[in-house]
């Protein structure tokens, strides 16, 4: 006997038995992109022991290295400095007291490659020797310079540090003296001039006036020029390392152009080591 009930109600069950089935090969299918996606997103990630992170903390606490530099790069330098607590010392500063012979040695000072200095503002010096002083940063730098160096058995000893333009007047005419100022200023003393120039400054173009700048004796090696001691050899190797490290350059390095005097092995100015690495 047809029982039409009983065939719907088989129908119905095996229509839900293969929903039920469709339902589990989506889930499954489901759970295995899932598991993908998971494993590959794991893969991917950055490990914790090479981490960017990481890498850019050591790339800032790692120790900058000193720069190399040129003689004309170290020439550079020191000449675009911004000297800190000074200012540019007036152009008009006095030198006989006649104003023509004044103009002329300027220009000859200039020719040689002598170049208008600054002064300090105000008064942060510390004296760092007997009756020598240099500004508050030099005179740190210039006993943390001498202290590296007296640990390796060498004595530094200053013969000058801060001078004033008064002061460095007054040494340039004592070496000008018996020279006539109408001689100069119609320009035929030029060579009298050029001479004391070759060794002395005119006031307001002097490295000294800055406060930043010094002359240096080995007094350790003192038999021999300062160029020819172990001071110098000290100091001067791996292009001035041992003086770069405290902030200190030389002021006549080997390739730098004219500057003035004849170059003195002995001088050296104060930058900071910032600006040296």
């Amino acid at each position: 006997m047809h029982h039409p009930g009983l065939a719907k109600n088989s129908n119905s069950g095996k229509n839900k038995l293969r929903i039920v089935k469709v339902l589990i090969i989506l889930a499954l299918i489901m759970l295995i992109v899932l598991i993908f996606l998971f494993f590959e997103d794991k893969a991917g990630a950055p490990d914790n022991k090479n981490s960017s992170l990481p890498k850019a903390v050591s790339e800032e606490v790692r120790p900058k290295t000193f720069k190399t530099f040129s003689g004309k790069e170290f020439e550079d330098l020191y000449n675009s400095f911004v000297y800190p607590n000074t200012q540019s010392i007036n152009e008009d500063t006095p030198i006989t007291g006649n104003d023509k012979a004044d103009t002329r040695i300027r220009q000859i000072a200039v020719e040689r490659g002598y170049k208008l200095r600054s002064a300090p503002v105000t008064d942060t010096f510390k004296e760092v020797q007997k009756d020598m002083f240099l500004q508050q940063k030099a005179a740190q730098a210039w006993r943390v310079l001498s202290k590296k160096a007296a640990k390796d058995g060498l004595t530094l000893k200053l013969t000058a540090a801060y001078r004033s333009a008064k002061d460095q007047k007054a040494i340039f005419l004592s070496r000008l003296k018996g020279v006539s100022y109408v001689l100069i200023a119609e320009g035929k003393a030029d060579d009298k001039v050029d001479m004391v120039l070759e060794t002395t400054a005119l006031p307001g173009y002097s490295r000294h006036h800055t406060g930043y700048t010094v002359d240096i004796a080995c007094a350790s090696d003192p038999s021999v020029k300062f160029e020819n001691s172990a001071c110098f050899d000290w100091l001067n190797k791996n292009n001035y390392l041992n003086a770069k490290k405290s902030g200190w350059i030389p002021s006549y390095p080997d390739g730098a152009g004219k500057q003035g005097p004849r170059p003195e092995a002995w001088e050296y100015v104060w930058v900071g080591t910032d600006v040296l690495k």
